[in-house]
């Protein structure tokens, strides 16, 4: 038995739907059910009464859940004791962030926490964004800086929003739209699309914009590199929907970028665990929350 199938097993027990519980592990309905499953085949007990549009947790699923809380509280109390007994991880703060870093304030946070606080030992990794929460989860990292266009998360994390950025359209300068203020998105079905890739976990977005807007978008291009998408819309191979912050620095080149005609954006956020206690942690997190939730 393995932890992972608790947690998802209390997680359903507390929601009792297949979709929310999905959305709160960020997973799929097909791996829940798997999880559970496995679960109840590994127990032998039937876990959930099921009909078609509800479920209802079983007597055997109700001790179940007993035990499965006490395990969970012991392993993480276990964790948390082991995490107090290394003295040197007080003074130690792991950031990983989102390649697109550098174009956004937390780099300027960073920078100015090591000034001011030269008693910690800060360090900073690159990670592809689909991957992220799952570091912080597994406590791989002490805090993640991520990008997110929804609140779901799970209950354990708690967030700061530190930027924000909104969409553009990056065309050719030559484009027969590159002189509006504006885009909506309707005018450009017909268009080829060169976009970062799920990795960056701005593909699923994009596609769900589009989807919006009742078109399939035609893409013929997915990557991870920016400045290699940027030359291939310069030399009028395509285009592209982007975060203006992450185009910014490409305006010496012949494209232009254009906001679409629409309010959503993405909020650039922190996420820690709500039980790190580490004095370097809990400190950057009360500078970044007197701040930031002031401008919220």
């Amino acid at each position: 038995m393995n932890l992972q199938k608790l947690q998802v097993f209390l997680s359903l027990c507390d929601t009792l739907n297949y979709t929310e519980t999905a959305e709160r592990l960020y997973t799929s309905q097909g791996n829940v059910s798997k999880q559970i499953m496995a679960l109840e085949k590994e127990l032998g007990a039937s876990l959930f009464h099921r009909n078609r549009r509800h479920i209802a947790i079983t007597k055997e699923g109700q001790v179940v859940k007993k035990y499965a809380e006490m395990i969970l509280a012991n392993h993480q109390k276990m964790m948390n004791d082991l995490s107090q007994m290394k003295e040197d991880n007080a003074s130690k703060l792991v950031l990983h962030g989102v390649p697109s870093m550098p174009f956004y304030a937390i780099i300027f946070e960073i920078a100015g926490f090591k000034k001011r606080h030269r008693q910690f030992e800060v360090k900073v990794e690159e990670e592809e964004a689909d991957i992220l929460l799952e570091n912080l989860l597994k406590q791989k990292c002490d805090i993640i800086f991520a990008r997110q266009f929804t609140s779901k998360l799970p209950q354990n994390v708690e967030t700061i929003t530190i930027d924000r950025d909104r969409w553009v359209v990056v065309l050719p300068s030559t484009h027969h739209l590159a002189d509006r203020n504006s885009i909506n998105l309707e005018e450009l079905s017909d268009e080829k699309f060169l976009q970062l890739s799920e990795q960056t976990q701005l593909m699923q977005p994009f596609l769900e914009l589009c989807h919006a807007y009742h078109f399939d978008p035609e893409v013929t291009y997915k990557g991870n590199r920016i400045n290699l998408i940027i030359d291939f819309i310069e030399n009028d191979l395509g285009i592209s929907l982007m975060m203006e912050k992450m185009v910014l620095p490409f305006d010496n080149k012949e494209i232009v970028f254009i906001p679409l005609d629409i309010t959503k954006d993405s909020e650039m956020i922190l996420m820690k665990l709500k039980q790190n206690q580490s004095a370097a942690v809990q400190k950057f997190w009360q500078e970044m929350q007197e701040k930031y939730k002031k401008k919220d």
